[in-house]
């Protein structure tokens, strides 16, 4: 230490000699410090002219001089102070440090010399060792002796105290009989302990011990049974006999601190009594655990064989069973147990851990129909609603409950769900359509609703097939009640299919012998009231915008709701067809020569129409407004064409102008006839205006006169082609067709040229007639 403080001090000297200039090696670094001062010295002159030249620039400059001088002077008596204070501080460290140095070898001189005292106080311990041994073995033996000599009177009195245990065991009387079995334990466990401890210990006198003691293992046995068989009744137990509870409790409780008393005397001799640890606490776990499982598993009193609802009694004496049992663990069973038990959280894990199990079991067994239903709604609402683990009496906090099944399961259980909804939809619409196709062939009409048109139930029992599927959807979750709202849309629109096929073949078997079916016209009335009534009725199956429903939905909602449109405008034109099919003939003899003098071809159409339109006052108002413009577009559509297939030959003005008079009578006939079906029900644009415009082009006296007639024809049915003008103008029979071809054509380039827009032409009644010139040649 002494070397140390000395080397110490001869670096300071070093140090102290090289700020003073000292010799030796200390020169070379003086040397070297001196040039570089003296390289700084001249930069900082070469800096202080420059710096002075600056400041002197101007002659008024000169008389800062002073001011300069004294600023520079402070500045360097400033720097000057803060060199001294970082010296004084440097110096004041070294000294400080040198202090410290001298107490420390001070101190390690101190330790060297009590060092040397221990070690010749230990010189002398070499043989303590062997002097020590019988000591030691006297120890041993001692021990041995007061072992034998405090259990003494146990190892005398231990067939009578097992005797004495096991009648406090009969006799129930728990707390003493484990006090007894604790006392033969020790003694026995001490006994082995001291014979563990000997350096050459005897086998035979272990097992010979270990024989004794062997009927207090059977005690512990018999103890355990006891304690468990409280555990298992321990709900029953804790209402009627909560002492008895508490009693077998504590007796696990000191197996468990005699366990872990085993197990630190393991760590430190290596002795471990025979059949310890025990580990009551854990064995009471699994008896609480195999005792919920059985409730559980127990209330199942019927199968599917006994009762089609065994699994909602199952389930709902399930919920009654562990909502009672979980109020007894919250209200009887807390002051019974130890807190570190926290029973409550430990029963809830046990009973929603065995339900799971059991419902896990009861899936892979198989379910049926509503049983899928009945588990997926128990599961996702009941078990966590206020009807069981939300009920206010639990006061638990459902949403750190883990899920019930797991999610692989309740998607598995969803799709074989929505797989039963499609087979039984398949079915059930089968058996509709069947009904509905038989109530067509009846010998009487079909039902009138409040409002007097004709309807089948068809509509009313595809509503309650899906709102019924839809309420038992809602009562397990809005995700599957929107799965199967779409998949009844999606057998709906399927069942469009096979309903069209069903209708047509009606019509086929009805216009293949029409005296077969007596009330044809009014059941094609009722279905197309049906389709209008399905799509009145698809619209209450939708969900609000507010609940989010999937995109998805509202495109199958308009795919149903298009495809029974269309299925509703083909009955109504159907409906028409039996009207047209009889009218045919009348048509033919329309614009023909026998018809100028002949009333009746129009008399049986306007009569008949009549008549049809008695019947359609049965049609929903949507369906009735939709055949009436359909009646009025067809019968104008027939009438013009007839018009236009030149039946009749007019070789005079007095025969154009007798045609047109009668074509424009007739039109107004017509129009009288629509305008009294339609009465305030439906408001439309007559289409005997365009009957009318021809029949004025027709009695045009004058040819030149045409040139004012064509044009604002063409612009008002912008739709009307070159064949419909020629065949207007050749049925006239005064212009050739070289003359009828020219004014066509200035018509059309009239008609092109006036039009300035690209907008698409709109469709009128010329779109549907379709004719051509050649019939004239």
């Amino acid at each position: 230490m002494e070397g140390g403080l000395l080397a110490v001090l001869g670096d300071a000297a070093k140090v102290a000699g090289s700020v003073a200039g000292g010799s030796g090696e200390a020169v070379v670094d003086v040397s070297s410090a001196n040039s570089e001062v003296e390289a700084a010295e001249k930069c900082a002159m070469q800096r202080a002219k420059i710096l002075v030249a600056n400041m002197l620039q101007r002659p008024e400059q000169l008389h800062k001089v002073e001011q300069y001088r004294r600023r520079t002077t402070r500045k360097k008596a400033s720097v000057e102070a803060m060199l001294k204070t970082a010296m004084q501080s440097q110096l004041d460290g070294v000294r400080s440090g040198l202090g410290q140095l001298q107490i420390s070898l001070q101190d390690l001189q101190e330790v060297k010399k009590k060092q040397g005292e221990v070690e010749k106080l230990l010189s002398g311990v070499g043989g303590l060792g062997e002097t020590m041994n019988g000591l030691r073995e006297e120890y041993v033996r001692y021990s041995q002796y007061l072992a034998a000599t405090e259990n003494l009177k146990h190892i005398f009195t231990v067939p009578e105290s097992i005797d004495k245990t096991q009648k406090l065991i009969d006799d129930n009387n728990l707390l003493y009989a484990h006090q007894c079995l604790r006392d033969l334990e020790n003694s026995r466990d001490d006994l082995l302990f001291e014979l563990h401890k000997l350096p050459h210990q005897n086998p035979n006198d272990t097992n010979m011990l270990t024989e004794y003691f062997a009927d207090v293992n059977k005690l512990s046995i018999a103890l355990g049974k006891q304690v468990w068989v409280v555990l298992q009744r321990t709900l029953n137990t804790v209402r009627k006999e909560p002492a008895q509870l508490v009693t077998a409790l504590r007796i696990i409780e000191r197996e468990e601190r005699a366990d872990e008393f085993a197990l630190q005397r393991e760590k430190s001799s290596g002795f471990m009594p025979e059949g310890c640890p025990k580990r009551w606490r854990e064995k009471a776990m699994t008896v609480l655990e195999n005792s919920v499982a059985v409730r559980i598993e127990a209330n199942q009193f019927e199968d599917r064989d006994t009762n089609k609802s065994w699994l909602i009694r199952h389930l709902e004496v399930t919920r009654l069973m562990v909502l009672e049992d979980l109020r007894v663990v919250k209200g009887l069973c807390v002051p019974c147990f130890p807190p570190h038990y926290d029973i409550v959280n430990t029963f809830i894990s046990m009973y929603h851990t065995s339900l799971a199990n059991h419902l896990l079991e009861t899936v892979e067994s198989g379910l049926e129909d509503n049983e899928f239903v009945t588990l997926l709604s128990w599961v996702l609402n009941t078990y966590l609603g206020p009807q069981l683990m939300g009920h206010p009496s639990l006061g638990l906090n459902v949403n750190a409950l883990p899920p019930l099944l797991e999610q692989d399961v309740l998607d598995g259980l969803i799709k074989k769900y929505l797989s039963n909804v499609r087979s039984n939809y398949a079915s059930w619409l089968q058996k509709a359509l069947e009904l509905e196709t038989q109530e067509w062939r009846k010998d009487q009409p079909p039902d009138m609703d409040k409002h007097g048109c004709y309807k089948t139930e068809l509509p009313h029992l595809l509503h309650q097939m899906v709102q019924q599927n839809i309420d038992v959807a809602n009562t397990i979750s809005p995700m599957v009640s929107y799965e199967v709202v779409i998949c009844s849309l999606q057998q709906l629109r399927q069942f469009a299919d096979r309903y069209r096929a069903a209708i047509m073949a009606y019509r086929d078997s009805y216009f293949a012998d029409r005296s077969q079916i007596q009330y044809f016209t009014t059941y094609m009335i009722a279905l197309a009231n049906s389709c209008q009534a399905l799509i009145d009725v698809a619209q209450l199956w939708r969900p609000l915008p507010t609940e989010n429903p999937p995109p998805a939905l509202n495109t199958h909602f308009n795919a149903l709701i298009k495809s029974y449109q269309n299925q509703q405008q083909e009955l109504c034109s159907l409906l028409l067809e039996e009207a047209l099919v009889d009218l045919a003939p009348k048509f033919s003899a329309l614009l023909t020569p026998a018809w100028l003098t002949d009333p009746e071809p129009l008399s049986t159409i306007c009569l008949t129409l009549n008549d049809y339109f008695d019947d359609y006052q049965h049609l929903h108002p949507k369906n009735y407004e939709q055949v009436l413009v359909l009646a009025i577009q067809k019968v104008s559509v027939r009438y013009t064409t007839a018009l236009l297939q030149k039946r009749i030959t007019l070789k005079t003005q007095d025969d154009r102008k007798r045609l047109a008079d009668r074509v424009i009578e007739e039109a107004n006939k017509l129009e009288e006839v629509f305008t009294n079906i339609a009465g305030e029900r439906v408001r439309y644009d007559s289409p005997c205006d365009v009957i009318r415009a021809l029949a004025e082009v027709i009695k045009t006296p004058d040819t030149e006169m045409l040139n004012l007639e064509l044009p604002p024809l063409k612009r008002r049915y912008p739709d009307m082609s070159s064949d419909h003008l020629t065949a207007l103008l050749l049925l006239r029979g005064d212009l050739s067709r070289q003359q009828v071809r020219l004014k066509v054509q200035e018509v059309l380039e009239a008609a092109s040229a006036n039009t300035t827009s690209q907008a698409p032409r709109p469709d009128t009644i010329f779109s549907h007639i379709h004719i051509t010139t050649s019939m004239f040649a």
